[in-house]
């Protein structure tokens, strides 16, 4: 009896299959793989943009407070036609996108939702789905993909911020002396503007040591810290006239100390430094550039006028300022004196007439720069002033303890300044009125800025 033969045609077909469903699977998920990996590289793409158009729609919408930002629905939907224009259309079918303040509830921006100034951060979130073409074979019908971006805004405005005056000093002070101290027996006026500090603690920080009257209009009393604004009645009874408004504790961060210094100007690499002409007159005209001492000293060799003018333009000191003379007439309008690290700033009379320059450039609302490195002791830098003097724009001396000391040389004892005062720690001595005014037009400004942070 012959053995049976059992026919093994047909195997192969079953090895075959299965061979061609893998490979469909491996060439499916390569090309379907590759259709991921090039919408999601689109997808950021579309993120970026449409996180960079909602900053720049909030930048250039003049906004500067969190609640403005939200009520305003420019910037979001900006951020949503950037993205549809990218193919992003939050259809909910292909996709979603979600646009949202690092300040709200519903957006996750990491370390950017816990900054103290979260709404200056916008999050964008897309949510893609791709269909598949060959994964299908073996059950993947939809690809996903999530990307986000994160971007900062910062309007058009003050750089420092709409304070008069801004003590940048973080430390708590000691015993009385104050970060921000109004002394002497004349009264002050900050009108249009108020005055700050960036010292935490809940004792010593704002102080009021005079015998004057102190008024602020139209500006706030704020602190880092918790209730170090010492500003009351004195039990002696001095101050009669107490008009400002109710203290603002708890701003957190904080000004960011050490700040960034402005850039040094080219007028500081001159090879030669500045002249001067001396005209009939009795005037001498200064020309901007680079300055061993300012004013020039007055030498037999190079002899200058007691009444000086400055033409407009940048001044680089090297040493010091240091206007001595009494009967100094020092005038100079669209001007900015930046002094090098190491100098001085001490006017002790003269009558001074400076206003800083506005013409667009980097330097546009400042007047004066004392430059730092945060180092050593603080110096002090003063002004000696008098009814007759006038100071418009910003000076910025975050390594300086300012002082202003009031006199009334001229029988008027007001002393009226239109300038910003950002300072390490700021006094205000004597027993002249000093009268301080805010314009946001005159002070040193920031340009809209966005950028991208992840």
């Amino acid at each position: 009896m012959k053995p049976k033969k059992f026919s093994e045609h047909g195997q192969a077909l079953i090895l075959i299959t299965a061979a061609a469903i893998g490979l469909f699977a491996i060439v499916g998920l390569a090309i379907d793989g590759g259709r991921k990996s090039s919408d999601r590289r689109h997808a950021q793409n579309a993120a970026d943009t449409a996180a960079l158009a909602g900053a720049l729609s909030l930048a250039d919408s003049g906004i500067k407070t969190p609640e403005n930002a939200l009520s305003d629905p420019n910037w979001r939907l900006a951020a949503l036609n950037r993205a549809q224009t990218n193919g992003y259309s939050n259809s909910l079918v292909n996709s979603t996108v979600e646009v949202y303040l690092c300040s709200e509830d519903e957006a996750d921006c990491g370390s950017y939702s816990s900054h103290a100034d979260a709404y200056r951060y916008i999050q964008v979130i897309i949510d893609s789905y791709v269909d598949t073409t060959f994964a299908r074979v073996i059950g993947v019908y939809q690809l996903h993909n999530r990307v986000e971006a994160v971007t900062l805004w910062a309007p058009t405005g003050p750089t420092y911020g709409p304070e008069l005056l801004k003590s940048l000093n973080p430390n708590p002070c000691t015993g009385s002396n104050g970060n921000i101290v109004f002394g002497g027996n004349g009264d002050v006026v900050l009108d249009g503007g108020g005055a700050y500090i960036n010292s935490g603690g809940d004792d010593c920080g704002m102080e009021f040591t005079g015998c004057g009257n102190l008024q602020v209009i139209d500006g706030d009393l704020t602190s880092v810290g918790s209730g170090n604004i010492n500003i009351g009645t004195p039990s002696d009874g001095c101050m009669e006239n107490l008009i400002v408004p109710e203290p603002s504790y708890g701003y957190a961060p904080g000004f960011e100390f050490p700040p960034d210094m402005p850039e040094k100007p080219a007028e500081c690499s001159w090879a030669d430094y500045g002249t001067w002409t001396n005209e009939v007159d009795g005037v001498s005209y200064l020309e901007p550039g680079r300055y061993a001492e300012f004013p020039p000293e007055n030498k037999p060799s190079s002899p200058i006028y007691d009444k000086i003018v400055m033409k407009p333009g940048i001044y680089c000191v090297e040493s010091m300022v240091k206007l001595q003379d009494k009967n100094l007439d020092l005038t100079g309008h669209d001007v900015l004196i930046y002094i090098l690290n190491g100098g001085q700033f001490d006017v002790q009379g003269g009558h001074i007439h400076l206003e800083g320059r506005y013409p667009d450039s980097s330097y546009a609302g400042y007047l004066i720069i004392i430059n730092t490195d945060f180092t050593g002791t603080v110096p002090n830098c003063t002004i000696n002033g008098n009814s007759s003097n006038v100071y418009v724009g910003t000076i910025f001396a975050p390594y300086c303890d300012f002082i202003f000391n009031g006199t009334n040389e001229t029988g008027d004892p007001a002393l009226n300044y239109a300038v910003q005062v950002v300072a390490y720690t700021i006094t205000l001595n004597g027993n002249s009125d000093i009268n301080f005014f805010y314009d946001p037009e005159d002070v040193a400004k920031s340009d809209p800025k966005v950028g991208l942070m992840q």
